[in-house]
């Protein structure tokens, strides 16, 4: 999650650049439009200019003939005043085409100037619309990126959210499946996976024990030393069965000062040899509380599950064969038989 909020961060930043950029560049588009507007101004005016020239001449031409017309008059050649006259009246000619011309010129100087008006008219309002477009994109990219936060956001935390729930769920059902005391399988937990040995079973017809223990004497241990001697106890026990155990054999508690053991792959014969070797561990072992070693001992009842019987029986048989060993004495490991009645 880190990771993929450096990245968007990175990519907010360089949008904030590109709009900068974006900006700059728009403001230089519209200088250099109105630039161009500005030359189409200045050719006109320069037209204007040059649209004088063929005037001055008419005149200067009008001012000889009148000089000559004098001389003329004055040395009284009428042969000479009659060119100058015909001369005369065709510079009037030319220069009433002329002025006709200098009004059409003026009025196609009044027509492009109103043209050049509309065209920078129209020239400011493409720019516009332009800058309108193009800022409505931005405004949309910078909206679609607000939106686009807002949302990886809320997703954020609501798989941070998610996760947490997530975890939480799985605390609960790791602490719903252990005894608190012990930290092993408790009743339920172990019987589920009891039930899963039994489907493994019908697959491969490997069949398995269980060891049903029961702590001796555990409640003149609590009379005499107090019920927070029984825990640290029953604590203690655990830790010295589970040395005893194999990687894929399962202990829990089911119940009290009794606790069952589930031997994967196991015949009842090996079951008796594992119960063994923890009921010998138990019994050397000096559980010490407060500066006092407290004597325990475990009695162990072991049946095998076949597919004559369902796992109540199972378990049931490993009752039976633990409070036979009780009634012999206890601190010792009894098979169940079923030819054998149980007394008492």
């Amino acid at each position: 999650m880190k990771e993929k909020t450096k990245i968007f961060a990175l990519l907010l930043v360089f949008c904030f650049f590109f709009i900068n950029i974006y900006a700059a560049e728009n403001i230089e588009f519209l200088r250099s439009s109105l630039d161009d507007a500005t030359d189409i101004e200045r050719s006109n005016i320069f037209f204007k200019l040059a649209s004088q020239t063929d005037s001055i001449e008419i005149s200067e031409r009008l001012n000889y003939c009148i000089q000559a017309k004098s001389i003329a008059l004055k040395l009284d050649n009428s042969e000479l005043l009659f060119d100058i006259l015909s001369l005369e009246s065709k510079i009037h000619k030319e220069a009433n085409d002329i002025e006709n011309y200098s009004i059409s010129i003026q009025e196609y100087l009044n027509m492009c100037e109103k043209i050049s008006s509309l065209d920078m008219e129209n020239s400011k309002k493409q720019i516009t619309k332009q800058i309108i477009i193009r800022n409505s994109f931005m405004i949309g990219f910078i909206i679609f990126l607000n939106i686009a936060f807002i949302i990886f956001a809320r997703y954020r935390l609501k798989t941070v959210d998610h996760m947490k729930l997530e975890k939480a769920n799985v605390r609960l059902e790791e602490i719903s499946r252990k005894d608190p005391l012990t930290n092993i399988s408790n009743r339920r937990d172990i019987l589920e996976k009891i039930e899963y040995e039994t489907l493994r079973f019908e697959r491969n017809k490997k069949t398995f024990c269980l060891v049903m223990g029961d702590i001796d004497h555990f409640k003149a241990v609590n009379d005499r030393y107090g019920h927070e001697c029984g825990d640290h106890v029953l604590r203690e026990l655990v830790e010295t069965i589970i040395t005893g155990l194999r990687k894929q054999d399962i202990v829990g508690r089911w119940g009290g000062e009794e606790f069952i053991l589930l031997l994967p792959e196991t015949l009842i014969n090996g079951g008796k040899v594992a119960a063994e070797k923890i009921r010998r561990k138990i019994a050397q072992k000096e559980f010490i509380y407060n500066n006092k070693i407290i004597p325990v001992t475990i009695t162990f009842g072991v049946s095998e599950y076949s597919i004559e019987k369902d796992i109540d029986e199972c378990i049931k048989e490993a009752d039976t064969a633990l409070y036979k060993g009780k009634n012999k004495g206890r601190n010792r490991v009894e098979l169940f038989n079923p030819k054998e009645i149980l007394i008492g």
